[in-house]
C-alpha cells in the first residue's frame, strides 16, 4: 500500500473513532501513532511521536491560550457583563427587535475580552435569554441570537482560535488579531440588519418594548462596566504600539483583569480559585486535541497526502472562486459533526500546503477557515454553540433554536460572499497598522 493511500485510509479511519464517540484528541494521536508505526520502525515511530506532545505544549506561542482564556472568565465571573448587556440595551432598546440587537453588541464587546465563542454565549445567554422572553421576544430568536452572536469572539481579538491557528500555519498571531477586527465587526453588522429587518417586517418575533435609564444608572453602569473595554484598549494598543507581544498580552490582559475584579469587590480568594480552575480546565481539553493533531501532521508529512493534493488539485487549475467554494464544503460538512478545534486541526494539516501553493495569504486564509469553523457552531447535528444555548434554557427545544439559527446562517452567507470577493476587508487593517 503506497503512503499516500495510507494516508486518506488513517483520515477515514480517524472520522469512524470520532463518530463512535472516541475523544477527539485521542482518535487523532492514536491513528497518527498507528499509521506511523506502520511506516517506519517501531523504534523510529516511537521516537518521532514522543517528541511531540513536549515540542507542542512548551511552545511559547501557546501559553498565551490559558492567559487570554483566564482573562476571559475572569470577566465573566466578575459580572462585567451584566452592566454591558444593559449599556446596549438602553441605548438600542427602540429599535425593532432592540434587545436582540443590544445581545448582539454586548456579545461583541464580551468577546474583546473573553476569546472563547462558548464563553461568551454562555455568559450572554444567562443575562439576555430571560430579559427578551418577558418581553415577549419569540424563543427562537432570542435563543438563536445568543448562540449566534457568540461566534464573534472567534473573530474579534483576543482570539483563542486565531492563536492555534497562527500556530499551526506559523503566522503572526498580531497580524492574525488585527485582520479579524473588520470581519468581526462586518459579521455584526450583517446580523443586527437581519434582525431590524426580520423584526419590522414581522413585529410579533419581538415587540417593542419602553427601556428606561432609573436616576443615576447610566452613571452607575459607567463606573461598573469600564473594565471590559479598557482590557481591550489595553490588549490591543499594546500590540500595536509595539509595547509587548500577542502572548506578553495575554499576561497583562489576565493580571489587569484580576485587578480590575479586585478593585470593585468581585474577585475574592474563593472564586478567583474557581476560574483559574475553569481556565485549567478549557486549556487542558484545547491541549489534548491540539497534541494528537500535531501527531496528525507530523505522520502526513511521512505519508506525503498533503503534498500529493496540493499538486493534484494546482494541476486541475480550478478558478480561486470555485477553489474556495470546494473548501467551503469542505468545512462545512466537517463543522456540522466535529468540534471547532477539531475541525481545524484536521483540515489545516491537508488543506495549508494546497493553500500555500495556490498563492493565498495565508493570513486571509486564516480569518475564513476561523469563520467557517464558526458557522459550524451554529448547524446541527452538533452545533456546539446551540446546545450550549440548550442547557440554559433547558425549557427550549433544540428544534426551536436551530430555526432561529437560519436566519443567522443566511447573513453569514452574505459575510463570507464579501470576504472571500474583497480579501482587502481582511487584509487592509493589519497593512496598515503592523
Amino acid at each position: 500500500m503506497s503512503p499516500v493511500l495510507q494516508g486518506c485510509l488513517t483520515l477515514a479511519a480517524i472520522l469512524l473513532l470520532i463518530g463512535l464517540r472516541l475523544p477527539v484528541g485521542l482518535a487523532l494521536g492514536v491513528a497518527a501513532f498507528i499509521g506511523t508505526a506502520a511506516l517506519l520502525p517501531l523504534p523510529a515511530a516511537i521516537s518521532v511521536m514522543a517528541r511531540v506532545p513536549y515540542e507542542f505544549s512548551a511552545s511559547w506561542e501557546f501559553s498565551a491560550v490559558p492567559l487570554f482564556l483566564l482573562m476571559g472568565n475572569v470577566a465573566w465571573r466578575a459580572g462585567m457583563t451584566d452592566g454591558l448587556f444593559r449599556m446596549a440595551e438602553l441605548g438600542l432598546a427602540r429599535l425593532p427587535g432592540g434587545l436582540a440587537v443590544a445581545t448582539n453588541f454586548a456579545a461583541a464587546g464580551f468577546g474583546a475580552a473573553s476569546g472563547s465563542s462558548l464563553a461568551t454565549t454562555v455568559s450572554m445567554g444567562r443575562i439576555a435569554i430571560p430579559e427578551m422572553l418577558r418581553a415577549g421576544y419569540h424563543p427562537s430568536l432570542a435563543t438563536a441570537v445568543c448562540a449566534c452572536a457568540g461566534t464573534l469572539a472567534a473573530l474579534i481579538p483576543p482570539s483563542i482560535p486565531l492563536i492555534v491557528y497562527g500556530i499551526l500555519a506559523e503566522q503572526s498571531v498580531a497580524k492574525l488579531f488585527f485582520a479579524g477586527i473588520v470581519p468581526g465587526l462586518l459579521t455584526a453588522l450583517a446580523y443586527t440588519v437581519m434582525i431590524v429587518l426580520r423584526c419590522r417586517f414581522n413585529p410579533a418575533l419581538a415587540p417593542r418594548v419602553e427601556v428606561k435609564a432609573a436616576p443615576g444608572e447610566w452613571r452607575h453602569l459607567l463606573t461598573t462596566s469600564w473594565p471590559l473595554p479598557l482590557l481591550a484598549l489595553v490588549v490591543l494598543g499594546g500590540i500595536y504600539g509595539g509595547w509587548f507581544s500577542p502572548i506578553e498580552a495575554g499576561g497583562i490582559g489576565a493580571l489587569a483583569s484580576i485587578a480590575f475584579a479586585a478593585l470593585q469587590g468581585r474577585m475574592g480568594p474563593r472564586r478567583l480559585w474557581q476560574v483559574c480552575l475553569d481556565a485549567a480546565r478549557t486549556t487542558a481539553a484545547i491541549l489534548f486535541i491540539a497534541i494528537g493533531a500535531f501527531m496528525l501532521t507530523r505522520y502526513m508529512t511521512l505519508t506525503g497526502l498533503p503534498a500529493a493534493v496540493a499538486t493534484g488539485v494546482a494541476a486541475l487549475d480550478l478558478p480561486p472562486v470555485l477553489m474556495m467554494a470546494a473548501m467551503a464544503v469542505v468545512f462545512l460538512v466537517l463543522g456540522m459533526f466535529l468540534d471547532p478545534f477539531g475541525v481545524m486541526l484536521i483540515s489545516i494539516s491537508v488543506l495549508l500546503p494546497l493553500f500555500e501553493r495556490m498563492g493565498y495569504d495565508l493570513i486571509w486564509v486564516g480569518i475564513i477557515v476561523v469563520k467557517y469553523i464558526e458557522i459550524g457552531l451554529m448547524t446541527p447535528p452538533v452545533g456546539l454553540n446551540v446546545f450550549a444555548v440548550k442547557s440554559i434554557a433547558p425549557g427550549i427545544g433544540l428544534p426551536t433554536i436551530f430555526r432561529g439559527a437560519l436566519w443567522f446562517l443566511l447573513a453569514e452567507a452574505v459575510v463570507m460572499v464579501l470576504l472571500l470577493g474583497f480579501p482587502d476587508l481582511t487584509l487592509w487593517l493589519p497593512a496598515q497598522l503592523l
